[in-house]
Formats: structure tokens, C-alpha cells, sequence
């Protein structure tokens, strides 16, 4: 540990000689040092502590707030205040309006539809069939993009071929290697 130590000698005691008070100011501005990197220390820990424990018990009570939450029992109730029904927990509603969402009657775009014309699906289906079509449309695009590929290569490898062969009968090559022709 480095310690930076100012002494300041404002005074000599009548009792103490200069070494004494020097000493004396040394030991004095060491103890206050240590003593305030100690503070800073236990601090930071007393507040990390501190900061543990809050954090937990914060999620204690949020887990415990929303359990209760769950398990509570929910009443719909019309404009007079008569219930029109009661659901045992928060996830029998959430399930029952979940359903509902998925049943609900959509046109070609998803949206809503109340009306009787043009197409009409069930929501789920809906998904599902957008889906479908998303996957088929990538799956589509992929093997023509491989297939073109493909062909192109097989074109480009055959063109090759052929323009070889014909460039060295052009050129005489075989008469110039002195090679039998082939036919």
C-alpha cells in the first residue's frame, strides 16, 4: 500500500521536542489515511450488502404480488354490476380470451371481419396458411436460385467441352502435336 503523507507543523509543545511532534503528525496522518480507505471500504460493502438483499426481497414480493395475481378470482360484470361471469384464476381468462382471439373470423389481410363478403377465415388458419406460404415461397426462391445455378454450370462446363474440341480442330492442334485425329 502507498500512502501520501502531508505533515503540517503548526506548533511545537512546550513537553515534546521536534522529532516527538514530527512523529506524533506521522502516526497521526497514517491512522487518518487507513482509517479513511477502511471507511470507504466497509461502505462499499455495507451498501452492496444492502443492495443484495433489497434486490431479493423485491423479488420476493413481486413473484409473491403476481402468484397472488394469478390465483385471484376474476368477475366480468355488465353495466349494473351483475356478474355475467366468474373465472377461478387470472389463466382461465387469459386462456378463454386467448381461444376467442384465435376463433375470431379475419379477411385476406388478417384484419378483423364482420361482414359477409369477400374471403373469410378463422384466424388460426389464417396463421397458419401465411405460414405456409412464407415457407413455400422461401423454399421456391432457394431451389430455383440452386437449380439456376446449376444449369448455368452445367451449360457453361458443356460449352467448354464442345468449344475445346472444335478450336483444336480449327487450329489444326492435333497436326501440330502430330496426334492421331479423333472422330
Amino acid at each position: 500500500m502507498k500512502l501520501n503523507l502531508e505533515v503540517e507543523l503548526d506548533w511545537i509543545d512546550e513537553d515534546m521536542n521536534l522529532d516527538d511532534t514530527v512523529k506524533q503528525n506521522v502516526i497521526d496522518a497514517v491512522v487518518r489515511k487507513i482509517q479513511s480507505n477502511v471507511e470507504l471500504q466497509v461502505e462499499k460493502k455495507i451498501n452492496d450488502t444492502i443492495d443484495k438483499v433489497v434486490l431479493a426481497k423485491i423479488n420476493k414480493m413481486t413473484e409473491k404480488l403476481f402468484s397472488d395475481f394469478m390465483k385471484r378470482e376474476i368477475s366480468i360484470t355488465d353495466g349494473y354490476g351483475d356478474k355475467i361471469k366468474v373465472y377461478k384464476n387470472t389463466t382461465e381468462l387469459i386462456k378463454e380470451r386467448f381461444d376467442k382471439f384465435m376463433e375470431q373470423t379475419v379477411d385476406e389481410k388478417g384484419n378483423t371481419y364482420e361482414g359477409t363478403y369477400g374471403n373469410k377465415y378463422k384466424r388460426i388458419y389464417f396463421i397458419i396458411d401465411e405460414q405456409l406460404k412464407k415457407f413455400a415461397n422461401e423454399f421456391t426462391t432457394n431451389a430455383v436460385k440452386t437449380v439456376s445455378e446449376e444449369i448455368k454450370q452445367h451449360v457453361k462446363d458443356g460449352l467448354t467441352t464442345k468449344l475445346g474440341n472444335e478450336l483444336m480442330k480449327v487450329l489444326k492442334v492435333n497436326e501440330m502435336l502430330q496426334l492421331p485425329e479423333k472422330k
